[in-house]
């Protein structure tokens, strides 16, 4: 097994023992048999389990920017540009798997807040950055007021997609946290643009 392979399925098997066991439960020991390697080859790649950790959530992380906010900018217009973002949003954060990834990091990040900002950063902050540019190119295109801050504004949709429908999820009370992902996505992005748009401005599509 070339060195590459050997880290991905280090990084793979930890990923899955995190899920079942939680991050405290999952010891080298633990995973080196589950990965099939040496406790030594653990080592000459990580530190600790707290790094495999950071890794295993940065490789969230890409695959989150990818299927989320991979062509977020090259839509024809601001109201597809939102409603596509958010259709993809809601459909990975709907995914169990990412359902359960959020609830791991909100376990390990009281007692590793390092994990905690890496997550934050990665996930939300990357999400309002391009949500917010979205809202900017608005205001330059004179589809949308110009008396408002867009990261403000990107939070507030970002709110509205979300809901309630992850909380109901996180806490194991539905595997379906939105009913109808479309109708969901339309009236968030619906009340953002006819709060915002500009009066005297374009027609939003």
């Amino acid at each position: 097994m070339n060195e590459n392979a050997s880290k991905s399925r280090i990084l793979s098997t930890a990923r899955a023992l995190f899920f079942v066991n939680g991050f405290d439960k999952v010891t080298t020991d633990l995973l080196a048999r589950e990965a099939s390697v040496s406790k030594a080859t653990i080592y000459r790649y990580f530190d600790n389990m707290s790094d495999i950790l950071q890794h295993v959530l940065e490789a969230e992380a890409d695959v989150f920017r990818a299927e989320v906010l991979g062509d977020i900018s090259s839509h024809p217009d601001l109201r597809t540009a939102l409603t596509s973002f958010g259709r993809k949003f809601l459909s990975f954060l709907s995914e169990q798997d990412s359902v359960k990834f959020t609830c791991l990091i909100h376990e390990v990040a009281r007692d590793y807040p390092q994990v905690g900002r890496i997550f934050y950063t990665a996930a939300f902050e990357a999400v309002c950055t391009a949500v917010s540019g979205l809202l900017a190119q608005g205001q330059e295109t004179g589809e949308l007021r110009d008396d408002f801050d867009p990261a403000d504004v990107a939070e507030d949709l970002i709110s509205l997609l979300k809901g309630f429908g992850t909380v109901r999820a996180q806490l194991g009370l539905t595997t379906r946290p939105y009913k109808d992902i479309d109708q969901h996505v339309a009236r968030g992005v619906d009340t953002i643009l006819i709060a915002y748009r500009a009066s005297d401005g374009p027609a939003l599509a």
